[in-house]
């Protein structure tokens, strides 16, 4: 195994208490509809009746439910994961590639204020996972209980398409390899409201915010298909050849570095500041289709253990 120093520090989240405290900095009506998609004259077909705003965003996850076409698992781009929280704690965040547990993919045990949240996500849809989750909890010598689970998208998608703003999961906004989705939610999130800010004070119209945003989107094809490239090579290397190079890559300079570039892709600093995003052009177009907050653990170690078949 090898244990990396991170030049920054993780956390995990209490899930409601971070939904109470959003809430409450905004002075929107909060109603539940099932939503069942576009309706006659792009209005949005809801189980209470139909909806028109002249601003939608389709933040409802990677169904895309307000898309033309949308698609379906196992034969989509979509990760799968499942964890379990048994009682516990801890201060490090230890990752395994253990191919007995996941083919193509990593397991995880991450502290979380009383518990622990363990469990395996696989790249590869059609692989289920709750015999590898209930498998390393028993290796842990912890309960399998409390199970959560989804699946999650590894593929950009178009941000902005026929009028409807997309935001996290149904644009592709999880970042591939690591399948980090909360802080790129937010990131692009804040992005697109503040596109939706400026059309509201009449400062832009919404046609240049639709553009905008996707080009905001857009132009962080690169980094996603970086990682996309290293979700499908590390799965493919042999295991020696991996342990070598996670080995190889324990310099602190290195760590530094790539650490320090995957945190820039979605930086926390966005957040906070008022400004609108730049827009540059994108490298290359997302595939033709694709934080924080009540802390409850933090850490700066990751421990990465490999087993060979």
């Amino acid at each position: 195994s090898v244990r990396y120093r991170l030049p920054w520090s993780w956390s995990s989240f209490d899930y409601p208490e971070l939904c109470r405290l959003l809430f409450e900095q905004c002075d929107a009506r909060f109603e539940i509809a099932k939503v069942q998609g576009r309706g006659p004259g792009g209005t949005v077909s809801t189980d209470r009746g139909d909806l028109d705003a002249g601003l939608i965003v389709d933040a409802l996850g990677w169904r895309r439910v307000l898309a033309a076409e949308g698609y379906q698992p196992p034969d989509a781009p979509l990760s799968r994961g499942l964890e379990v929280h048994p009682p516990g704690g801890g201060q490090d965040l230890d990752v395994w590639i253990d191919r007995s547990l996941v083919r193509f993919g990593y397991s995880w045990s991450v502290p979380a204020e009383g518990e622990q949240r363990v469990g395996a996500g696989s790249y590869e849809p059609r692989h289920h996972v709750k015999d590898a989750t209930v498998e390393l909890a028993g290796r842990l010598d912890v309960p399998a209980v409390a199970y959560q689970g989804n699946w999650f998208p590894h593929r950009l998608r178009r941000a902005a398409e026929d009028g409807i703003f997309y935001a996290g999961d149904s644009a592709g906004h999880c970042f591939p390899l690591s399948g980090e989705g909360i802080r790129t939610a937010f990131y692009f999130g804040v992005a697109c409201g503040r596109e939706l800010r400026a059309v509201i004070a009449g400062e832009q119209q919404r046609e240049q915010a639709l553009r905008r945003y996707a080009r905001f989107s857009a132009s962080h094809a690169r980094a996603f298909g970086l990682a996309l490239a290293l979700q499908r090579l590390i799965p493919a290397l042999p295991p020696r050849l991996l342990t070598l190079g996670l080995r190889a890559f324990g310099r602190q300079s290195l760590i530094d570095r790539s650490f320090g570039w995957y945190l820039d892709q979605a930086h926390p600093s966005f957040m906070t500041g008022g400004h609108r995003p730049s827009v540059t052009s994108p490298a290359r177009a997302p595939e033709g289709q694709a934080a924080t907050g009540a802390t409850e653990a933090r850490a700066s170690e990751q421990t990465f253990s490999h087993s060979l078949p």
